[in-house]
């Protein structure tokens, strides 16, 4: 998914002659720390909460900020939305204008844009239990971990990697579309694969039932 098509159309734009009060009340009102300083439809910088907050008179006008509006992060309509999720997660956003090659401004990702858009590809709203897999960078082969699941007639609906800084070791999420996962547990550990985590709705349900049974035999003694 590109960046052009996660623009929200709803967020508004701040002007030079707005005061620093006008743009507090604004990011307060759409739950934002940022907001895009826009000028004759072309993206001037991003405007901080903290760089007001700083301000010794919050009815300054935005053209007349002592920081002259240095901070412009953006990124381009034609940009895979990845690279929208790393500029989040680097500098720290809660938006991100998007702009033409021209500079001319389009509107801005927000967070729970972005937030939404990587729940769908990583498969939440699918029923499905998850499967954290813990193996050596060397011995990392998708493809096996996809023929072992295929084998258990399980589908993989989203596969995610992240390494372990205490281990070195690669940490594998699986999100499948079955809910019991014993079985391909079985099948992974056979073939030497460390589970490290395995959460299913179905677990879920034998662990409060466990617990259930405990207390009512603890009641009855």
């Amino acid at each position: 998914m590109l960046a052009q098509e996660l623009i929200s159309t709803v967020v508004p734009v701040l002007n030079p002659l707005d005061t620093g009060a006008k743009a507090l009340r604004l990011m307060n009102e759409f739950h934002l720390t940022q907001l895009p300083l826009v000028v004759d439809n072309k993206y001037a910088s991003l405007v901080e909460e903290e760089e007001i907050m700083d301000w010794e008179d919050p009815d300054l006008l935005l053209e007349n900020a002592p920081n002259n509006h240095t901070f412009k992060p953006a990124v381009f309509e034609g940009a895979h939305f990845y690279e929208a999720l790393k500029l989040f997660y680097d500098l720290k956003l809660s938006a991100l204008p998007v702009i033409t090659k021209e500079n001319e401004y389009l509107g801005v990702i927000t967070k729970d844009n972005l937030l939404a858009i990587l729940a769908q590809y990583n498969g939440v709203k699918e029923p499905g239990g998850l499967l954290v897999l813990e193996v050596e960078p060397r011995d990392y082969s998708l493809s096996e971990i996809a023929r072992i699941a295929e084998s258990n007639e399980v589908t993989l609906l989203s596969v995610n990697t992240i390494t372990n800084p205490n281990t070195a070791k690669l940490e594998v999420l699986l999100k499948t579309n079955r809910l019991e996962l014993q079985g391909l547990v079985a099948t992974f550990e056979r073939f030497n694969y460390t589970i490290k985590y395995m959460f299913s709705e179905e677990l879920e349900e034998d662990l409060l039932k466990k617990n259930y049974d405990l207390l009512m035999n603890y009641i009855s003694m």
